[in-house]
């Protein structure tokens, strides 16, 4: 049973577009924002799937004593019935997965009648299903809903491009793959550059520092983090990257070296204004020392960057 927050009003813990998948034990993954109202969800979520039935459901959320009302809302939920075996779905899924590893947004399209889904690219063109009437107006940065379906815009997890493998990047990666981040480990280090040490990474590259575009070609949505074992190989690597611009660029260091850093990139010929850009000190300003601190300080900043970029698209 897929659920999916097709509408909301007032104060909620999450808003349209959020979805939670549940099987008959309960809720598999997400959440459509927990207490009373997730309750009932997966009550009725689950009833639905063993009837093998969709429908439409509105939840009032009411405030606790002493919560006053401006905790009060309502979400909508769209209950998606998916049969075990279907092809159309099996067919959305799979090219959605492709389309999102590809780096290409895609649109989910759920008819309320319970009619076959549909996956749109962004001219509205059928990706999977077929598409409905009004195809290309359903193709907005945000969710949309209309009388017969709801289009639901698939982002696949930002790619994050950690280059450096070492004590920081150990204690990163797990943490931004664990707030929705696709990664990537790149190092020039064999001994480091081990998916051992890495196993939630999307991917882990051994390869030297001086063409990566070779190995690794970097694309305007990526998160890149420079964290290499010396300064002349942040600076390598930045010099490469920051020829085009990224969705967010930081390195590791101190003032001192962010110095020494952004002198080289200006030698290199890399505009001012985006060497201004660049986050370094890298990270929320917390007080972090050891590795593990300095991991939650940049996933921070990164969240923080990531959601303007979302709340801008």
């Amino acid at each position: 049973m897929l659920v999916t927050i097709v509408g909301h009003a007032g104060s909620v813990p999450r808003g349209t577009g959020t979805q939670m998948l549940l099987n008959r034990a309960g809720r598999v993954a997400g959440t459509v924002g927990g207490g009373e109202a997730e309750r009932t969800a997966i009550r009725l979520g689950t009833a639905m799937l063993a009837a093998g039935e969709s429908g439409l459901h509105e939840l009032a959320q009411r405030p606790r004593a002493g919560e006053g009302a401006a905790c009060a809302g309502g979400i909508t939920l769209r209950f998606q019935y998916v049969a075990c075996g279907d092809a159309r779905w099996r067919d959305v899924a799979d090219r959605a997965l492709k389309e999102m590893e590809a780096g290409r947004r895609v649109w989910l399209i759920q008819r309320f009648s319970g009619g076959a889904p549909a996956l749109l690219a962004e001219d509205g063109a059928p990706v999977s299903g077929e598409a409905p009437d009004d195809a290309a107006a359903l193709c907005a940065a945000q969710p949309v809903r209309t009388q017969s379906c709801f289009a639901l815009p698939l982002l696949a997890g930002e790619r994050v491009v950690i280059f450096g493998a070492g004590h920081c990047a150990q204690a990163l990666a797990p943490l931004l793959c664990g707030v929705g981040f696709r990664v990537t480990v790149y190092d020039d280090r064999a001994a480091l550059a081990d998916a051992a040490h890495f196993p939630q990474a999307e991917r882990v590259l051994c390869a030297g520092l001086d063409r990566i575009a070779d190995v690794l070609p970097l694309l305007a949505d990526d998160f890149i983090v420079a964290m290499t074992s010396t300064h002349d190989g942040d600076a390598c690597v930045l010099a490469q990257a920051m020829r085009e611009e990224h969705a967010y660029v930081g390195m590791l260091g101190g003032t001192a070296k962010g110095a020494y850093v952004r002198g080289i990139l200006r030698e290199r010929g890399i505009p001012q204004a985006r060497i201004d850009r660049l986050h370094t000190p890298i990270g929320l300003t917390i007080g972090a020392v050891t590795p593990q601190e300095i991991a939650v300080s940049i996933a921070a900043e990164m969240i923080a960057a990531r959601a303007a970029r979302r709340a801008n698209a």
